[in-house]
């Protein structure tokens, strides 16, 4: 049987050892608990660029960006915002055309799970870059009224570090990283692009002959694979932080081009894209301000064509929490 010195010094081991454990910072903070409001700016585009490699041609086409003004809430693992575009000016409608769009994009955060989709339709496009095919000095671009692009996304991923990394103290802000830590990921994603237009997507100001030089009139492409990235939150004197992910995928696609002519062509291809995230955060005493962005771009190499799509979102963010 112990004597009472070995109890003693046992007893006081041990109550050293809880008071250094007791100590030792916890890396993420939960505030699932508590009200978040937030009110947030957010721009949304779905571009496409398209290149022929054969003639050194890259077309970039975008549609007329617009910023929606939104209100949102999280309460216990649920959210939901909603955001209203601003009208554009008539200027800038004069320069850049006019878009119509319907644009929905949706997450789903848990500790060790998340998923991310989007729903985008958008008529009306113009070309950036005109100076690079003919002696383009209007300040008003050339558009494309009939260009359309529909595109359906799907990402869900598994972290494998969620006891000390949180993806929801970067992207959705009611848990708070306290110390720098990060993870890797690894996932499931599925895509369908859908894009059409008139002119081979060539504005009807550029001469006919580019019109060869990019022979389609429209291509939809169905696109599954997995995902392996990393993702790591920067926290910097405990009130600032930067978190990045960047999410690689490989797999499989089906592509079906559409000429000119009427005639289609199919081809089953390797399938790839890259979903990259960064976001800005600052905890006041009584708010917080963010900043998020995030593209998934796709890519589609049907020769001698290369399209390129890109799936962007940027949002400043002021919020707020409450107990209840």
């Amino acid at each position: 049987m112990p004597s009472p010195i070995k109890l003693l010094v046992i007893s006081f081991i041990c109550s050293c050892l809880g008071h250094l454990q007791a100590q030792e910072p916890d890396y993420i903070l939960d505030y699932s608990d508590k009200l978040l409001l937030r009110l947030y700016t957010i721009t949304k585009i779905n571009s496409l660029t398209i290149e022929n490699s054969q003639e050194a041609l890259g077309l970039e086409l975008l549609p007329n960006g617009s910023t929606n003004l939104g209100l949102g809430f999280n309460y216990k693992k649920f959210g939901f915002g909603l955001a209203f575009g601003l009208p554009p000016s008539a200027e800038k409608e004069r320069k850049f055309g006019k878009t119509q769009r319907l644009d929905i994009q949706g997450s789903m955060y848990s500790r060790k799970f998340g998923a991310d989709g989007f729903l985008q339709l958008y008529s009306g496009y113009y070309n950036s870059n005109p100076a690079d095919f003919i002696d383009w000095t209007s300040d008003a671009l050339p558009q494309i009224n009939s260009m359309r692009i529909l595109s359906i996304g799907v990402t869900g991923f598994y972290l494998f570090n969620s006891e000390k990394y949180s993806y929801r103290a970067a992207f959705v802000r009611d848990e708070i990283q306290q110390k720098s830590a990060g993870s890797f990921l690894l996932g499931l994603f599925g895509n369908y692009d859908e894009a059409s237009t008139d002119n081979a997507f060539i504005p009807q100001e550029f001469p006919d002959s580019l019109r060869t030089k990019v022979n389609v009139k429209a291509f939809k492409n169905l696109a599954i694979g997995v995902s392996a990235g990393y993702a790591h939150n920067f926290v910097i004197k405990e009130k600032f932080l930067l978190g990045l992910a960047v999410v690689p995928g490989f797999g499989y696609q089906r592509v079906s081009v559409t000429e000119l002519n009427e005639s289609i062509r199919n081809e089953n291809q390797p399938a790839g894209q890259l979903l990259a995230r960064i976001a800005l955060g600052y905890e006041f005493k009584h708010v917080y301000l963010a900043l998020t962005g995030s593209v998934n771009w796709r890519n589609i190499d049907f020769s001698p064509y290369d399209f390129k799509l890109a799936t962007e979102q940027f949002r400043f963010i002021i919020g707020k929490r409450f107990d209840l």
